[in-house]
C-alpha cells in the first residue's frame, strides 16, 4: 500500500512534462560526450575557476581592510573629539573660575562685613554724640541712617565686587 501511494504520488509526471517515446531516435550521445569533454574547454573552465576563487579572495581581503579602515577612522574621530572636550576643559578650567569666584565671593562678604560694623560704629558715635551734645539740632536727627555716612571709596569698591560677581 505505502509503495503504491509513493509510486502515484513522488514519482508522478508532472503535467506539461512529456517523456520521449519510444519510437523516436535518442539524440546522439557523441555529440554530448564531445562537447562535455572538451579538454581545452576544460583548462579554460578551471583557469577561470581558478581566477574567480583569487578575485573572490583580494575581494574579502580588500572588505577587511576596509572595515579595519573604517573602524580605525571612526576610533580616530573619537579619540579627537576626546582631546577637543579635554584641551578646552584645560583652557577654561571651570574648577579653577569656581575657586576664583568663591575667593571674590568671600572678599565680598568680608568688605561688606567691615562695611557694616564701621556703620554700627558711626551709628553709635552718632547717637552717643546727639544724646550727650548739649547743643543738638532736632532737625538733623535723620541724617545717621542708610549708607549716607560711609565713604565713597567703600561703596565704589562695593559695587566694583558686585558687577564683577
Amino acid at each position: 500500500m505505502w509503495e503504491q501511494h509513493c509510486h502515484n504520488h513522488f514519482f508522478q509526471v508532472p503535467e506539461g512534462f512529456m517523456l520521449p517515446k519510444s519510437d523516436e531516435s535518442p539524440v546522439d550521445t557523441s555529440i554530448c560526450q564531445n562537447a562535455i569533454c572538451d579538454p581545452d574547454l576544460d583548462a579554460q573552465l578551471d583557469l577561470l575557476r581558478n581566477n574567480l576563487t583569487k578575485v573572490g579572495q583580494e575581494s574579502a581581503a580588500l572588505n577587511r581592510e576596509l572595515q579595519s579602515l573604517e573602524r580605525q577612522s571612526a576610533s580616530n574621530d573619537h579619540i579627537s573629539a576626546f582631546d577637543e572636550i579635554s584641551l578646552l576643559y584645560d583652557q577654561n578650567s571651570y574648577h579653577e573660575m569656581f575657586q576664583e569666584m568663591m575667593k571674590t565671593a568671600s572678599e565680598l562678604r568680608t568688605k561688606i562685613g567691615k562695611l557694616k560694623t564701621r556703620k554700627i560704629e558711626e551709628t553709635e558715635h552718632n547717637k552717643a554724640d546727639k544724646i550727650y551734645n548739649p547743643h543738638r539740632d532736632p532737625s538733623m536727627m535723620g541724617i545717621g541712617k542708610g549708607f549716607s555716612g560711609a565713604k565713597l571709596e567703600d561703596l565704589q569698591e562695593v559695587l566694583v565686587h558686585l558687577k564683577n560677581w
